[in-house]
């Protein structure tokens, strides 16, 4: 299934958007959710030897722009980065399938903001609603980094279990199966500028 929000708000990405969602796979599963809060600067008080002396685990072809981000921000780590991101990543979800923009634009750039806004109005619109269960996250990779002056950006993609379903205004299953977990895979790209005293890093692309 072939989705990016940013390639328009159709209606058949009003149907489908339920996630900026990108391919999907059946398979079975139970289901989880979080909190509604990102703190992307949260780090464990005593964060064990081992995992500092691997400097993250950090993929040779990104530690100049690693090193880059922590000059800035000597309190970044990319490990703690990745778990705040997949935090973000479950609150996203969630608050786009209950239609609450308000969390929604503390955690989006503007041009993605408007994005879902105008898409969930397209649902409301037509009398449909979404229903969203996120099973499980299965990774979370990390793709790309880039470091441009004080603007800093890092891709990452999500392979996780979700539950999608649309429903008319009867209450009728559309679209999903509610017997069904689909496995899903999103590439998400998070920006912030790292000399700003603000932490938080906002996501401004999407894509399968």
């Amino acid at each position: 299934m072939d989705m990016i929000i940013l390639a328009g708000i159709a209606a058949f990405i009003a149907y489908r958007l339920y996630a900026t969602l990108g391919e999907k796979t059946g398979f079975q599963g139970e289901n989880q959710q979080q909190n509604n809060v990102v703190d992307f600067t949260k780090r464990p008080l005593k964060p064990p030897v081992a995992q500092r002396a691997s400097i993250d685990d950090i993929p040779k072809e990104f530690q100049k722009d690693i090193q880059s981000i922590t000059k800035k921000d000597p309190e970044f780590s990319l490990s703690t980065f990745k778990e705040n991101a997949t935090i973000a990543f479950e609150i996203i979800l969630k608050a786009y399938a209950d239609g609450d923009l308000k969390t929604l634009k503390n955690l989006l750039s503007s041009d993605i903001y408007t994005a879902f806004k105008e898409a969930l109005k397209d649902l409301s619109d037509k009398g449909h609603t979404l229903e969203n269960t996120l099973v499980r996250v299965e990774s979370v990779d990390l793709l790309d980094v880039i470091v441009s002056g004080v603007l800093a950006q890092i891709k990452l993609k999500f392979t996780t279990e979700q539950m999608p379903i649309i429903k008319n205004k009867e209450g009728d299953i559309i679209d999903g199966n509610p017997n069904q977990i689909d496995q899903v895979i999103d590439t998400w790209t998070f920006e912030r500028k790292i000399s700003a005293k603000d932490p938080r890093w906002v996501l401004v692309s999407t894509e399968d």
